[in-house]
């Protein structure tokens, strides 16, 4: 997955479920947010996979 500039969470979060890597993107987003991933997610090509936490996530986004 591609983290491009000016993406935001949200759309993060729709790409992933989009690639059916999470199941509901608006409970990623809330985590991100909440857990303040959202003020360091990182540019650049990111590897995720369907098997990851959204903890694992958050931190391979952040990373």
């Amino acid at each position: 997955m591609n983290v491009e500039s000016g993406m935001h969470t949200s759309s993060i979060s729709d790409l992933l479920e989009e690639n059916k890597i999470i199941k509901e993107s608006s409970e990623f987003n809330e985590y991100l947010i909440d857990n303040d991933y959202h003020l360091k997610v990182q540019l650049g090509e990111v590897e995720v996979s369907s098997d990851m936490s959204f903890y694992e996530l958050a931190e391979a986004l952040t990373n």
